[in-house]
């Protein structure tokens, strides 16, 4: 007797089942790691009878961008939906769902906008350039490149050659001997000494009680009334008569330093003052 009810039972489980419960097959196919307006989304399978499949897109903030329904007939079918035919705005995760008979497929895809460059939108996009075009912007952009090169190089460029420049000095051999390795030929370069080779207030009052004190005026040259351009310029006509590179003798850096320590005390008005006060007791 119970065998018998087995049938029975079956033939009820079989018409409770959705008659295209085998038949139909439905999915989406979103394999590409990110989309952009050119892309576009698949929806593929078969259904066993003509279906309408309501297909909805939702935007990260649950905004729906579509919502459509699609009438597929019977069969093996393919839909496709290109990206760029909807206003999806803003980069971000985006689903979109299928829902058919009672059934529902929900795929997640990534959208960027900053891919966004669809050929089929003309209206409102900036046209590509031209080769012609894009070689007149990289000739533009390598002039102003070399006008800026010149510009940052121009005293090394445009600066005359001096007697320095020309000429075989020693300071030239010697890097290291700070003293002399500039361009001292050129009016615009300072003779005077700096740090610590430079006379100090100290070292000069020291200076005055040693009884082998020199005459300053007589060592650049000048009278005890020259004004300070006459003892600037005496200096360097000095500097540059006596500096070592141009005179080949081995007092020349004895007198190099007179010089430079006359200068630095008849330039400085305090200095020079009390100079000649202790000068003219003796």
């Amino acid at each position: 007797m119970k065998y018998k009810v087995i049938p029975y039972f079956s033939i009820i489980l079989i018409l409770l089942i959705p008659a295209n419960v085998f038949g139909d097959s439905i999915n989406i196919s979103v394999d590409l790691p990110i989309f952009t307006d050119t892309d576009k989304i698949v929806i593929f399978g078969n259904v066993s009878t003509e279906t309408t499949l309501q297909v909805m897109i939702t935007d990260p903030d649950e905004i729906v961008i579509l919502n459509k329904d699609i009438t597929i007939p019977a069969g093996d079918f393919t839909y496709d939906i290109l990206v760029g035919d909807y206003d999806l705005g803003r980069s971000g995760h985006y689903d979109i769902s299928v829902s058919y008979n009672e059934s529902e497929i929900i795929k997640q895809f990534f959208y960027d906008s900053g891919h966004n460059v669809n050929p089929m939108k003309v209206d409102g996009a900036i046209e590509s350039l031209t080769e012609s075009e894009q070689m007149i912007v990289f000739a533009i952009a390598a002039a102003i490149i070399i006008s800026v090169l010149i510009f940052l190089a121009r005293g090394s460029i445009f600066r005359k050659k001096n007697e320095y420049d020309t000429g075989e000095w020693e300071s030239k051999k010697n890097r290291d001997y700070e003293k002399y390795h500039s361009e001292w030929m050129s009016d615009e370069i300072s003779f005077e000494r700096k740090g610590k080779n430079k006379l100090s207030d100290e070292d000069f009052r020291k200076s005055l009680l040693s009884k082998n004190i020199l005459d300053y005026y007589a060592i650049l040259q000048i009278q005890k009334t020259a004004s300070q351009n006459e003892i600037k310029s005496q200096f360097r006509s000095l500097a540059k008569k006596w500096h070592p590179d141009r005179k080949q003798s081995d007092d020349a850096e004895k007198k190099m330093i007179q010089i430079n320590m006359a200068y630095e005390v008849l330039s400085n008005i305090k200095r020079r003052k009390m100079y000649d006060q202790h000068f003219s007791k003796k």
